[in-house]
């Protein structure tokens, strides 16, 4: 397995590497600073359980923990978005996250990878579905 060590964000004097993420040769990617490993393509579009429960039955790779991101994990996610490679940019798709809204029952935070803005949206079967991409932590 063939690995690439790239870095993303620079030390002010260039010396050095603040945050690297490793490039492994598979249908995820590891960012080694946050500990996360993400798959490189969406598993499609979902409701948020439905987005939920396609994470926890997801394979990819040999493991059986993947699941969806956290609010601040989706924006890590976003940042690398061009590295990572495979998110969708265009028709202001938002990406679910398992982070609960704090004052609206049954909805969840997005973010939406064409303009980098978080909303909020409802898990209902009514409402348009937004696209999926797990995570799993590197370490337990």
């Amino acid at each position: 397995m063939a690995a690439i060590v790239a870095c993303l964000v620079m030390t002010t004097t260039f010396s050095s590497c603040e945050e690297e993420i490793i490039i492994i040769e598979e249908p995820y990617m590891v960012l080694g600073n946050y500990g996360l490993m993400v798959m490189r393509e969406d598993l499609g579009k979902s409701t948020w359980s439905g987005a939920r429960d396609m994470c926890k039955q997801t394979r990819v790779g040999g493991f059986s923990d993947w699941r969806l991101p956290t609010k601040e994990e989706l924006a890590i996610l976003y940042n690398a978005r061009n590295i990572i490679g495979g998110f969708e940019t265009s028709n202001n798709t938002q990406y679910w996250s398992s982070t609960p809204h704090d004052f609206k029952g049954s909805f969840y935070m997005c973010l939406n990878f064409t303009n980098g803005y978080f909303g909020d949206y409802p898990d209902a079967s009514n409402h348009q579905p937004l696209a999926v991409r797990c995570v799993r932590n590197v370490y337990p």
